[in-house]
Protein backbone atom coordinates (compact mmCIF):
# COMPACT_ATOMS: atom_id res chain seq x y z
CA UNK A 1 0.00 0.00 0.00
CA UNK A 2 1.23 3.73 -0.81
CA UNK A 3 0.08 6.66 1.09
CA UNK A 4 0.94 10.37 -0.27
CA UNK A 5 2.20 12.99 2.20
CA UNK A 6 -0.24 14.43 5.19
CA UNK A 7 0.02 17.78 5.66
CA UNK A 8 -1.43 19.51 9.01
CA UNK A 9 -1.45 23.30 9.35
CA UNK A 10 -2.77 25.73 11.08
CA UNK A 11 -5.34 28.41 10.53
CA UNK A 12 -3.46 30.42 8.57
CA UNK A 13 -1.89 27.97 6.55
CA UNK A 14 1.14 27.48 8.47
CA UNK A 15 2.87 23.61 8.25
CA UNK A 16 2.31 22.03 11.61
CA UNK A 17 3.60 18.62 10.73
CA UNK A 18 4.02 16.40 7.29
CA UNK A 19 3.90 12.19 7.40
CA UNK A 20 5.83 11.99 4.19
CA UNK A 21 5.08 9.21 1.45
CA UNK A 22 4.72 6.07 3.39
CA UNK A 23 4.95 2.41 1.74
CA UNK A 24 4.51 -0.92 2.91
CA UNK A 25 1.93 -3.65 4.09
CA UNK A 26 -0.39 -2.83 6.91
CA UNK A 27 -0.42 1.12 6.67
CA UNK A 28 -4.02 2.31 7.69
CA UNK A 29 -4.45 6.07 8.04
CA UNK A 30 -7.97 7.56 9.64
CA UNK A 31 -9.25 10.24 8.44
CA UNK A 32 -9.43 13.06 10.27
CA UNK A 33 -12.86 14.89 11.13
CA UNK A 34 -11.57 17.42 13.46
CA UNK A 35 -8.17 19.18 15.05
CA UNK A 36 -7.90 20.16 18.33
CA UNK A 37 -4.84 20.68 20.84
CA UNK A 38 -3.57 21.22 24.35
CA UNK A 39 -0.26 23.39 25.88
CA UNK A 40 1.92 21.52 28.29
CA UNK A 41 3.66 23.97 31.09
CA UNK A 42 7.04 24.37 29.98
CA UNK A 43 9.72 21.66 31.73
CA UNK A 44 6.14 19.50 33.43
CA UNK A 45 7.16 16.35 31.80
CA UNK A 46 10.72 14.85 31.91
CA UNK A 47 11.29 13.63 28.64
CA UNK A 48 14.24 11.75 29.49
CA UNK A 49 12.08 9.56 31.76
CA UNK A 50 8.67 9.66 30.25
CA UNK A 51 7.29 9.87 26.76
CA UNK A 52 3.30 11.37 25.48
CA UNK A 53 1.87 8.28 24.28
CA UNK A 54 -1.86 9.63 23.34
CA UNK A 55 -4.38 12.59 25.25
CA UNK A 56 -7.25 11.76 27.08
CA UNK A 57 -9.79 13.46 25.00
CA UNK A 58 -12.61 14.31 28.02
CA UNK A 59 -10.08 15.25 30.24
CA UNK A 60 -7.85 16.79 27.95
CA UNK A 61 -4.68 15.72 29.53
CA UNK A 62 -1.51 13.94 28.38
CA UNK A 63 -1.22 10.18 28.62
CA UNK A 64 2.39 9.28 29.53
CA UNK A 65 3.83 6.27 30.24
CA UNK A 66 7.96 5.57 31.72
CA UNK A 67 10.53 4.75 29.60
CA UNK A 68 12.03 1.56 29.96
CA UNK A 69 15.82 1.95 29.28
CA UNK A 70 18.94 -0.08 29.59
CA UNK A 71 21.08 0.74 32.36
CA UNK A 72 25.07 1.35 31.02
CA UNK A 73 27.66 -0.84 32.16
CA UNK A 74 28.45 1.12 34.45
CA UNK A 75 25.57 1.83 36.22
CA UNK A 76 25.32 -2.05 36.59
CA UNK A 77 28.73 -2.21 38.16
CA UNK A 78 27.83 0.78 40.44
CA UNK A 79 24.83 -1.03 41.63
CA UNK A 80 27.25 -4.64 42.15
CA UNK A 81 29.75 -2.90 43.66
CA UNK A 82 27.16 -0.95 46.19
CA UNK A 83 25.49 -4.53 46.91
CA UNK A 84 28.83 -5.93 48.01
CA UNK A 85 29.42 -2.98 49.97
CA UNK A 86 26.21 -3.85 51.80
CA UNK A 87 26.54 -7.37 52.07
CA UNK A 88 30.19 -6.54 53.44
CA UNK A 89 29.23 -4.74 56.11
CA UNK A 90 26.12 -6.92 57.36
CA UNK A 91 29.11 -10.05 57.41
CA UNK A 92 31.33 -7.61 59.18
CA UNK A 93 29.08 -5.95 61.41
CA UNK A 94 29.52 -2.23 60.22
CA UNK A 95 32.00 -1.16 58.50
CA UNK A 96 30.25 1.24 56.97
Amino acid sequence: MKLGNRIIYNQDGDIIYMTGDMEGEGIERKEISSLDYIELDYGSIDYSKYRIVGVDVEKRIPIIEVIDREKTPEEIIEELENQLLLLEDERVGGIL
